[in-house]
């Protein structure tokens, strides 16, 4: 076990590994940045989404191996994977494994936050009272996301399925967020590069980089609760799928996870 891998560090599979996680994870934030910035529904947007989705994942199975090398745990990589996959079903729901699938994908996140909750309250008790360097309030904060995704998962088990503006929130908020995820430890990493130049590690570009994702999450959530138009609970699951309409019906951001 190491304490941390690096490019300049390592050789062979782990470099390998760690190369393809940097690689995919800059082409996953590029993807997901165009992906919000353009018009909903729109070919640029699909575009982007759909490389993000796949770079996502790819860069996520990367950093589980990165994980486990460094005798670290994989929830992370597990997270994102989840996130992404979730948010990418919501348009293009499975068709013949799809029940079975979000079963076993809430299993699987009940599990992460439970895990991940334990592990929080260890934190508590280590000094500074984190672990890795990651603060117990942080660990908590996202476990707790986490279980509202599960619980998500289970209402719409419940409900056999979900359809307009849940559905659209349901895509768009674990989009957003896995983008956080991504553009929050890429601020993190650029903050310790020394050799970026000063101005690209300024504290304003950090933030903004980090929190972009969370204010565009939060942005879509209300203007999917406030611009309302009964027509869109009906709309049909090609609408959805589409994203081709403007986001009007309301869905309480309860009703979003």
């Amino acid at each position: 076990m190491i304490d941390r891998m690096t490019l300049a560090t390592s050789a062979g599979l782990p470099f390998l590994t760690l190369a393809v996680h940097v690689a995919t994870g800059v082409i996953a934030l590029v993807a997901g940045f165009v992906a919000i910035a353009a018009r909903k529904g729109g070919r640029w947007h699909r575009r982007g989404g759909i490389v993000f989705v796949y770079a996502m994942i790819a860069t996520a199975i990367a950093l589980a191996g990165v994980s486990a090398y460094e005798g670290k745990p994989v929830g992370g990589g597990v997270l994102i994977i989840y996130l992404v996959f979730t948010a990418w079903t919501a348009v293009r729901p499975l068709r013949r494994w799809g029940r079975r699938a979000d079963a076993g994908l809430m299993v699987l996140a009940f599990a992460l936050a439970a895990a991940g909750y334990a592990r929080a309250f260890t934190a508590l008790g280590r000094p500074g009272s984190q672990i890795d360097g990651v603060p117990a309030g942080m660990m908590f904060f996202m476990n707790t996301i986490i279980l509202l995704a599960a619980i998500g998962d289970l209402r719409m088990i419940r409900d056999r399925g979900i359809h307009g503006s849940r559905r659209l929130a349901r895509h768009l908020w674990r989009m957003c967020f896995g983008l956080f995820i991504a553009s929050g430890s890429f601020a993190a990493q650029l903050a310790r590069m020394e050799r970026v130049p000063a101005p690209l590690r300024s504290l304003p570009v950090i933030v903004i980089l980090g929190v972009t994702p969370l204010v565009v999450l939060l942005y879509w959530m209300v203007r999917i609760r406030l611009r309302q138009d009964p027509q869109a609970r009906s709309l049909s699951r090609g609408d959805a799928e589409r994203l081709a309409e403007p986001l009007r019906a309301p869905a309480p951001l309860r009703e979003a996870f």
